[in-house]
């Protein structure tokens, strides 16, 4: 039997529908569900977060691997999961969780790796997350544009806070372009397979507060952006600053420092009171 068949007969069982306002496109493909399972290299010894699991056709392939937290927010699915993976729930196999993912602390399960297509309007939240998490590995499934935007570099437009942060302390790889007809039903956009595997050398939560803060200036000087963000640095993140006039690089605009400048700027300037 096909996913796709699968799908209709807990649609029937169940008594529901795809809701798009929660970005749901069930996957329908069960090669591409086998591909992420693999290229996470999952062991028995991992925990793997799962984000918008649905109808559970990635779950069951990650549970013949190892332990999954699966963390879904509507409930109506929720309570789908908790039928059809009773006995995996009772063997402690699965976390099953009812809620926000962006509510939820990554570390409470030792989740040390993601494979998931999550919502897509969640996107920049979510990667957020895992960047100030201690996860190691993450293969999803994301919108291309939004691939395209943590994947530039300085200069282009679509560079910004988390492409910098990124590239400091990870290496993203692009898998695969996804075939809409992958999903039930079909999104508008192309979707696209990435892994992020983390170093986690470069970067703390006060720099990315710092470069996220920066980014709302980016294109503005280096010393003008400074300034503009003078309030939320001093007074958030209790950072004491002095003046930015003469600083290196200063006349530079902020969308086209790399990320390493970007760093040694923070190094070199910014002092915690």
């Amino acid at each position: 039997m096909t996913l796709y068949s699968n799908l209709q007969d807990l649609m029937i069982k169940y008594h529901f529908r795809p809701d798009k306002k929660l970005s749901q496109f069930f996957c329908i493909n069960e090669a591409l569900l086998i591909f992420l399972t693999n290229s996470a290299k999952l062991t028995k010894d991992d925990i793997v977060l799962e984000v918008g699991p649905g109808t559970g056709f990635l779950t069951k392939k990650l549970l013949e691997k190892c332990k999954v937290v699966a963390v879904e927010k509507d409930e109506m699915m929720f309570n789908l999961l908790q039928k059809e993976f009773e006995n995996e729930i009772k063997e402690n196999k699965l976390i099953l969780i009812n809620s926000d993912i962006l509510d939820q602390d990554f570390e409470k399960y030792n989740i040390n790796k993601i494979v998931a297509l999550p919502p897509y309007h969640i996107s920049s939240s979510l990667i957020e997350k895992i960047i100030l998490s201690k996860v190691t590995t993450s293969v999803l499934v994301l919108d291309s544009g939004f691939v395209e935007k943590i994947n530039a570099f300085e200069g282009m437009k679509e560079y910004g806070y988390l492409t910098s942060i990124l590239s400091l302390n990870s290496k993203i790889t692009i898998l695969e372009k996804i075939a809409k007809e992958s999903f039930f039903p079909a999104p508008n956009c192309q979707s696209q397979i990435i892994k992020i595997e983390f170093n986690r050398k470069e970067t703390s939560r006060e720099y990315f507060m710092f470069v996220k803060e920066l980014f709302r200036h980016k294109n503005k000087d280096l010393s003008r952006a400074l300034k503009q963000a003078k309030p939320f640095l001093e007074n958030k993140l209790k950072f004491k600053l002095d003046t930015f006039e003469k600083i290196k690089l200063g006349n530079k605009k902020v969308y086209l420092l790399t990320p390493k400048e970007l760093l040694k700027v923070f190094e070199e300037n910014i002092i915690k009171k």
